[in-house]
């Protein structure tokens, strides 16, 4: 007998904790259903048997709407790290400004060195350019050795040009990441109570 009353207690129970959905649909007029909508819906809310709010106001978003806010997420908190170690690394801004100078300055010295070099080959492509010239003037033959010679300076020529085309550019990613650096350590010291 007592098995009879509890078989009806466990379905109230069951009922009254069951989901319940309410939802605004794209004519906008108010949904309910026991099952989430199966399309999108901005206004999805939770509720339970008595009309409470469980969870509320819920998007159900699309995977490219996932992705998006997960990513806007991952800059947030990417931000946040950043900013945190910011304000661990410099006490004041005259510290970028020290750092940025650090920096120039070992990349001026690679460029120096780049240049000291280039320097040097293009004498001596001048005088391989020379020996060209002379053994073209007297119609003599010319080595492959001499031709493989001057190819070869020139290549070392062309790379070093590069090379410093490269550190040029990273002396101004440096300095535009000091300014950026300065500035968001101004804005956040400014924001940090002292």
């Amino acid at each position: 007998m007592r098995f009879v009353w509890v078989l009806p207690l466990l379905l109230f129970y069951q009922l009254s904790y069951a989901a319940l959905y309410r939802w605004v649909d794209e004519a906008g007029k108010v949904q309910y259903s026991d099952k989430p909508p199966v399309g999108q819906s901005k206004s999805l809310m939770e509720l339970d048997r008595s009309a409470r709010v469980r969870k509320g106001n819920e998007a159900i978003l699309t995977p490219e709407e996932k992705r998006v806010l997960a990513e806007k997420k991952r800059a947030e908190q990417e931000l946040q790290r950043a900013d945190k170690a910011l304000l661990q690394s410099f006490a004041k801004p005259e510290e970028v400004d020290l750092l940025r100078d650090r920096q120039v300055a070992a990349m001026d010295a690679g460029m120096q060195t780049y240049i000291l070099r280039k320097t040097t080959l293009q004498k001596r492509l001048e005088a391989q350019q020379s020996k060209l010239d002379k053994l073209n003037n007297k119609q003599l033959a010319i080595s492959a050795e001499l031709l493989a010679d001057v190819a070869v300076t020139k290549k070392e020529l062309t790379d070093i040009d590069k090379a410093i085309a490269t550190q040029q550019r990273a002396v101004i990613a440096i300095k535009e990441k000091a300014d950026m650096q300065k500035k968001r350590l101004i804005e956040l010291r400014n924001i940090q109570p002292h």
